[in-house]
């Protein structure tokens, strides 16, 4: 008697363990990729390149800074440049390897506070293409137009290094007291630069090899654009200057080495 009431006891005392049938989870739904511009979807798009970035960037004080390594790294492309717009813009980028691109367009205020615009390209390795503008004007040819006169950069700092063979840069200014210095350390260099406006100043530093600069800057104020080139280890120049303005147009050209350049400069009101 005693050992059955103790079972009913223990029996009340534990309730039953309720068990539920196992469901597995369901699948995720990943989402999709949302591209908010069409150089993203570009880039998206192509495969012939390791490293692809698109910027569209506007407002008050932007900082961007990209680094890219490795073959075949592309910032922009014809279409599609990167594009900077807005006061006080600060652009870094840098480029390690081969085949390496940056097509880029940089527009300011040129009127009021928080004009200006500091941009630093640096590339490293071999066959590297720069394609940049800073405002508008003439492309770099010297023929082909772009829309909006020659306004639309002011108070810029660009800066474009390069290390390596076969490296290419085509820049283009419009507007007014643009700054632009080439370092470049390399064979084969090719250098296209105009810069439509008053008071600019092109600075280059150049140590090797078979260089050629056009360089045309146009100004009708007084103290109006210089020009100051140095070139350590020469070789193959062919350095077409052309400066014209008001007054004040300044040219320091120095060259050492063996040399077999062309020296073709114009200056004059």
């Amino acid at each position: 008697m005693k050992k059955t009431l103790l079972a009913v006891l223990l029996s009340a005392a534990i309730p039953a363990m309720a068990q539920t049938a196992i469901v597995a989870p369901t699948t995720p739904t990943i989402p999709a990729m949302q591209t908010v511009t069409a150089g993203a979807t570009a880039a998206l798009a192509n495969t012939a390149v390791t490293n692809r970035v698109f910027i569209d960037q506007s407002g008050a004080n932007p900082n961007v800074n990209v680094t890219q390594d490795g073959s075949g790294n592309a910032q922009g492309d014809a279409n599609n440049p990167v594009y900077l717009r807005g006061t006080n813009q600060t652009l870094v980028t840098k480029q390690i390897g081969n085949l390496n691109s940056l097509m880029l367009e940089v527009v300011n205020p040129t009127t009021g506070a928080g004009v200006g615009a500091t941009v630093t390209i640096q590339q490293i390795g071999n066959s590297n293409i720069v394609d940049a503008a800073c405002g508008y004007g003439n492309a770099s040819d010297g023929a082909t137009s772009i829309a909006n006169g020659t306004t639309g950069c002011k108070a810029a700092d660009l800066n474009w290094k390069f290390t390596g063979n076969s490296n290419d840069l085509q820049y283009r200014g419009g507007g007014s007291d643009l700054i632009s210095h080439i370092d470049a350390t390399g064979n084969s260099n090719v250098f296209r630069i105009d810069q439509l406006g008053d008071k600019h100043s092109q600075l280059i530093t150049l140590t090797g090899d078979s260089n050629t600069f056009n360089i045309t800057q146009s100004g009708g104020v007084t103290n109006g654009n210089h020009i100051v080139v140095s070139m350590t280890t020469s070789n193959s120049n062919t350095v077409n200057i052309s400066q014209t303005g008001a007054v004040d147009n300044y040219l320091n050209l120095k060259t050492a080495g063996t040399t077999s350049g062309t020296f073709n400069v114009v200056q004059k009101p």
